[in-house]
């Protein structure tokens, strides 16, 4: 509208003139005429909403405009509300800019492995791992230190700090390969299979579908037909299976290939009934021989050469493989074991296929085709249940793309709720593009400020949870809008924003710092991923928090400015149109009626029914939630608590339980006995002692594919006599401890020195030809003879360089460290206590060795096979530590958002509430304590937060002073927008549930369950709390000087104020008067009955409308503003003076003829006159505030007798003059005027103004249809409008009321 041209909204040419108030002119635009430029004409007739709506645009030429010159504006309000536009231009130059420095200035994110970062770094145990494996990556031939020295002399003994040029990280390098249990080997009887099978096939378990045994010949038929139709048919199984001499796919090691194998059939499915019974006879009899250990792969085919204890194994047993490999690979462990072998009918469950294909990426095609579908593996007879084809990370990365519908279906419906709520798509793309924004920053801000080079796949969680964020803020901020519209009809977009703003901009800032340093907490993490997420989404809560409070305003004004309906329907003939805009038309008022009925069932939940319910049983909500949030944390911390992880992430879970390679890792593989690790095959943990090397991890700890270099130990000194002999004693201590085992061959190599010393005893013990070496008994030797010796040793036993000896040469042949193993007699196991006690007995003993060491051993460590125990110990540790860090930044930033103790302990005390009941709930969905589940639990706090400060903020700007007052205003005011964002994330977490990836899965079950818990601790709770120990006045207040609240005013004494006020001088404001509240003399039964039970319909004037000035109101004058358009634009000069309200008797007259207000420009020339507009007559209707939709209530109480108690003067103004609505917008008015009128007639005759009010508000100049509810609270407001408190005697003159302005919200809620 600045371009001078005004909308006309035009109806049908035959109904009528246009009627007064349809243009609007350039004082509506203005605000001064009582209108805001997106108010519509009051020209609509209830038949409006059956009839079509046209809209014409028509330029107006007003000609010159010189106050459209440019000015700066005033304060930050005037800016959003006449610059809307630069402002979302500024903000969003600034996302772009980011996104492209953000983009070009580092590498794109690389998620082609999603589960790397969740290995512990940065810790003691952590250090030695990562250390230890870059040990064992830079040893062997060619690498930078060898097991064998380099014949090349040379005299240094330190090799500094070595750092490879480049050396993969892969585990299959550095970890051992696991042997098969048996070495099997095909004797030549059965010709029929390709060998044994073997560890590194892929493999297939089979279920009965009805429950019973697959041991009969429907099953065996079914497996073999569903292997043909489903795998041997696809295209790609002919290039990747192994092939016979004949170039034929070899046969499957399945149950009906070995029944055909014994029963000489060529085929499963030629197999009989009698087949299967004599097979079962055969097994029957062998069984017992293969459960005591007699029937091994030794023993089997016709050969001489066997054990005398395989002369116990029938020949039936021995004389083919079959009988074996059938017991030891296809069947379950308890088919025919020692338990049921005298069964009449075993029972088998479980029965595995061998595929005689490869595991690996090669199998993807074959199960996305064949295998994927449930209903395509799966018969009246049997069904494939498991799997382990070598493609579960692949498959992750798969699902990862493909179950993204999922998150961005959570997304559409968190945005699809605000769309409902607001009906505003406008509002709702560019809160969207306000989320999408701040994530773009703070991606520039992780990696060009924080100089982050990792990017974890879990941070792409930020959308969902920022969204969850936003969705809050969202629904708070327009609630506000409306409240402040609906307040102050007549008032400009700047005052609109400024009041809005004066709430809203504090709860965000106090939510944004208290969320982002709740998600920061979790950097105390040792876990690469989670501290990588909680930097980058606490930065995101940051970057949302500033970008919030400058976009979502200049968006509301930019929509009320351009885009909102300010139409005037057009009437449609008599048949109203043709038959589509009817039906239309009809659909529309059936929504309507919908509306209506969820608006006044809102109105009646959310403004009474929940005010009334928390205060009233305010005692068994504290006790029930504090019950809730005890019995989570004895579940989560006591029992059945938190289980922990079992297998590192790698191997761990990262689909849904039900998918079939989570089955097999989690229920079939311990079913089968091929699959148990025997001792000698690495099943007890070894301990490692590693002298030369520091455990001094240089890699990035925030960056897991960074490689640690190795740092020398520079007192490293083996070959001193004291070191010989330490060396020699530690071996002989070794083998006294209770925790050594026995060793397998070739070790320990802990007694070296035992070895070299017998090496060195012999005559000969140089085969190189003759040495100094050989034939010397002294001990300890010399140390160059020692270090030559050693070396010596080390060539003659292991010239190749393959053979361990714990010796470690760098380049130049010259001892670099010592690597001294020996295995323990301790069991690996997932079992987190086991592995413990194995850590603390060694560490134990061996620091204690350590302390009489010599000064070059003193530096040694000790590590292990401690991977899992290491991720077990920092998640049995740290979910705690990183939780109670979250909460205490939290309450620091709540403490120094509201500077009140309580309200900051009460807040974090509901928000701990909601982890641990959380908590407690994941332990009886049976959730592990995993990585994603630690990262989603260090999430909890930032997610708990937002609904809790919204009460919190809420009720510490209520101008009342007492608790139940306050704690009906913080629900009324914020607790239909925190239902309907708790409704959206919990709508959102379940279309989560359907995804294959667990992480998906888990993140949707955390937001619905933390959001939905978080609503019921900070809505019953938290507000319990408050009516029994909230703040009132100051109490835990942490006051600073000259700090004043809204309901400090009238606390002290009048005789002191008056007499440190000092004289007054002529013509200003004097004279005192304090209203004694009717509440003031209530039962002892008020705060339990009637503040929660007598909240009905009828108006109480006692009440958050009466809000209340905290000083002399009349402490200087007012300061002119330049013009009127100045001062309504200017919110600064709106809320610097105190408007009043004034109190007349029920039978006041007629108001007198209008008043003019005049005010100067700073030239001392009179520049506009304001003329008051008269008060309509009786028959005219009167301008209503514009309605809150869906039940947002725009008095914020109805309790009736608060108590309300202030300081009040009269006003110098005429106390029966009308405040125009005109001056609505403006409040300092009325002190501007020239003519001072007479002063009432109580002036100098009491100390106390008893005021009995009556329930109902009568007056002479409005008809009847007016007296109502609805018509009383229109006519008073915070924008200086008189409010009528009758009198109990018609002879009490007016009263003038004073209004705070500056210390309260900002509005009248």
């Amino acid at each position: 509208m600045d371009d001078g041209s005004s909308r006309i909204c035009c109806s049908n040419p035959s109904s009528g003139p246009r009627r007064k108030g349809e243009l609007r002119t350039k004082g509506d635009l203005l605000g001064l005429n009582g209108s805001s430029p997106d108010r519509r004409p009051q020209t609509a007739t209830t038949s409006a909403w059956a009839s079509m709506s046209v809209c014409k645009w028509v330029r107006m030429d007003h000609g010159p405009r010189q106050e459209r010159a440019f000015r700066m504006p005033k304060s930050y309000s005037q800016l959003i509300a006449e610059w809307p536009v630069a402002v979302l231009l500024v903000c969003l130059g600034v996302i772009l800019l980011c996104t492209l420095a953000g983009l070009l200035g580092s590498q794109l994110p690389d998620f082609s492995d999603p589960l790397l970062g969740f290995e512990p770094r940065d810790t003691d145990i952590g250090r030695k791992l990562e250390v230890w494996k870059a040990l064992q990556a830079l040893t062997g031939p060619k690498k930078l230190l060898s097991l064998s020295p380099d014949l090349e002399p040379n005299s240094s003994n330190s090799f500094g700090t070595l750092s490879p040029a480049a050396w993969g990280r892969a585990q299959e390098s550095l970890v051992r390969a696991r042997r098969m249990v048996e070495p099997m080997e095909d004797k030549g009887q059965d010709s029929f299979f390709c060998g044994a099978p073997d560890k590194s096939y892929a493999k297939l378990v089979f279920v009965s579908t009805s429950g019973g045994s697959l041991w009969n010949l429907n099953a065996i038929h079914s497996m073999c037909r569903m292997e043909q139709e489903q795998i041997r048919s696809h295209p790609r199984f002919g290039t990747q299976c192994q092939r016979t001499a004949t170039n034929e796919c070899c046969p499957s090691w399945s149950l009906g290939n070995y029944l055909a194998v014994l029963s000489n059939r060529s085929s499963c499915l030629d197999t009989t009934p009698g087949d299967a019974a004599r097979v079962l006879a055969l097994l029957r009899s062998c069984a017992p021989y293969y459960h005591r250990g007699v029937l091994v792969p030794s023993c089997l085919g016709p050969g001489q050469n066997k054990s005398p204890h395989c002369a116990q194994v029938p020949t039936k047993c021995s004389r083919s493989s079959a009988v074996y490999q059938l017991l030891h690979f296809m069947l379950d462990r308890d088919f025919l074991s020692p338990q049921t072998a005298d069964y009449q009918v075993p029972s088998l469950k479980f029965s595995l296929l061998f595929l005689p294909t490869l595991k690996g990426a090669s199998m993807m095609d074959i199960y996305l085709d064949g295998l994927a579908e449930p209903r395509l593996v799966s018969d009246n007879y049997t069904s494939i249940s498991g799997m382990d084809l070598g493609i579960k990370q692949e498959l992750l990365k798969h699902y990862l793309a493909v179950d993204t519908m999922y998150p961005l279906l959570a997304l559409a419906a968190i945005f699809f709720s605000i769309t409902l709520y607001l009906r505003s798509l406008f509002i709702t793309v560019m809160v969207l593009v306000g989320v999408l924004g701040s994530l773009l920053v703070a991606f520039f801000l992780y990696h060009v400020a924080f100089r982050m080079a990792y990017f974890p796949f879990v941070n792409l969680a930020a959308v969902v949870l920022l969204s969850s964020v936003c969705v809050n803020h969202t629904l708070i901020f327009f609630d506000l809008w409306r409240l402040s519209k609906s307040q102050v009809p007549s008032g400009g977009l700047a005052q609109r924003v400024a009041r809005t703003m004066h709430h809203f901009g504090y709860l965000v800032l106090v939510s944004g710092l208290t969320t982002g340093a709740a998600f920061y907490g979790s950097y105390l993490s040792r876990l690469p991923t989670v501290r990588c997420f909680a930097l980058f989404m606490g930065t995101s809560v940051l970057v949302h928090m500033a970008i919030t409070l400058a976009w979502l305003p200049a968006s509301a004004v930019l929509q009320e400015r351009y885009l909102a309906r300010g139409c005037v329907p057009r009437a449609q003939g008599p048949r109203g149109g043709s038959d589509p805009w009817r039906l239309l038309l009809a659909v529309h008022r059936r929504l309507r009626g919908f509306r209506r009925a969820a608006a006044i069932l809102s109105r009646l939940l959310f403004q009474r029914l929940l005010p009334c319910g928390v205060i009233k049983f305010r005692y068994i909500w504290i006790c029930w939630f504090a019950a809730l949030a005890a019995g989570g944390a004895y579940i989560g911390g006591v029992s059945p608590r938190l289980q922990l992880p079992i297998l590192l992430p790698a191997g761990g879970q990262v689909f849904r339980p039900s998918h079939p390679f989570e089955r097999f890792d989690a229920e079939y593989r311990q079913q089968f006995l091929f699959e148990h690790l025997p001792a000698d095959e690495g099943g007890h943990l070894p301990a490692v002692l590693v002298w030369g090397v520091l455990p001094v991890d240089t890699s990035d700890p925030l960056d897991p594919r960074s490689n640690s270099s190795l740092v020398s130990d520079p007192d490293f000194m083996p070959s001193s006599p004291e070191a010989q002999q330490w060396l020699l004693s530690l071996c002989h201590g070794a083998r006294n401890q209770s925790f050594f085992g026995l060793q397998p061959q070739g070790w320990p190599t802990l007694c070296f020195m035992e070895a070299l010393q017998q090496w060195m005893e012999r005559p000969a013990c140089a085969r190189l030809g003759p040495d100094l070496c050989c034939g010397h008994l002294d001990f300890p030797w010399a140390p160059e003879l020692f270090l030559h010796c050693l070396k010596m040793m080390a060539l003659e036993q292991s010239p190749d360089g393959t053979r361990d000896l714990g010796l470690r040469f760098n380049a130049h042949g010259n001892l670099a460290a010592l690597v001294l193993q020996f295995q323990t007699n301790f069991p690996y196991s997932p079992d987190y206590g086991q592995v413990h006690h194995f850590y603390t007995e060694v560490s134990r003993w061996l620091a204690a060795e350590l302390g009489r060491a010599p000064p070059g051993l003193r530096r040694g460590w000790f590590t292990s096979r401690l991977e899992l125990y290491s991720l077990q110990h920092s998640l049995s540790t740290e979910p705690a530590v990183v939780l109670g860090l979250a909460l205490a930044l939290a309450f620091a930033t709540l403490l120094l958002g509201t500077w009140n103790v309580p309200l900051s302990l009460f807040s974090v005390a509901a928000v701990a509430g909601t982890v641990l009941l959380t908590v407690g709930l994941l332990v009886l969905l049976e959730w592990q304590l995993n990585t994603a589940e630690a990262l989603f639990l260090s999430a909890s706090v930032g997610l708990s937060v937002d609904f809790t400060v919204n009460y919190c903020i809420s009720y510490h700007l209520c101008p009342h002073p007492d608790r139940l007052s306050r704690v009906a205003f913080s629900l009324r005011q914020t607790s239909r927008a925190t239902a309907v964002g708790t409704a959206a994330l919990f709508a959102s977490g379940v279309l989560m549930l359907p995804a294959t990836v667990l992480l998906y899965r888990k993140l949707g079950i955390t937001l619905m369950m933390v959001k939905f818990v978080s609503c019921g601790f900070a809505s019953f709770f938290f507000q319990s709390l408050c009516c029994f120990f909230g703040p009132e006045k100051n109490c835990g207040q942490i006051l600073w000087p000259c700090a004043h609240l809204p309901w400090d005013a009238g606390t002290e004494d009048p005789d002191e104020e008056k007499a440190r006020s000092g004289p007054v001088a002529p013509g200003t404001c004097s004279e005192h008067y304090e209203l004694q509240p009717l509440a003031r003399h209530r039962s002892p039964s008020f705060d339990t009955s009637t503040a929660t039970s007598k909240l009905s319909h009828r108006p109480s004037v006692l009440s958050e409308d009466l809000q209340l000035h905290d000083g002399n109101c009349c402490a200087r004058p007012p300061i002119a503003p330049a013009s009127p358009r100045d001062l309504l634009l200017d919110h600064q000069a709106v809320f610097s003076q105190c408007p009043a309200l004034q109190t007349s008797s029920p039978y006041k007259q007629a108001c007198p003829s209008p008043q003019t207000w005049v005010s100067q420009n700073p030239q001392g020339h009179e520049a506009e006159s304001l003329q008051a507009l008269p008060e309509a007559p009786v028959h005219s209707p009167q301008p209503k505030a514009e309605e809150l939709p869906d039940g947002l209530s725009s008095s914020a109480s109805t309790l009736e007798g608060l108590s309300v108690s202030d300081d009040t003067c009269l006003s110098t103004s005429e106390p029966s003059a009308r405040v125009p609505d005109s001056m609505g917008a403006s409040p300092d008015l009325d002190d501007i005027g020239k003519a001072v009128p007479e002063r009432g007639q109580l002036n100098g005759k009491r100390d106390t103004l008893w005021l009995a009010l009556k329930e109902t508000v009568y007056d002479p100049t409005l008809p009847n249809s007016h007296q109502s509810t609805s018509s009383w609270k229109g006519r008073g407001g915070p924008d200086g409008s008189p409010v009528v408190l009758p009198n109990s005697q018609p002879d009490l003159p007016d009263v003038w009321l004073r209004r705070p302005s500056t210390h309260t919200s900002g509005y009248s809620s």
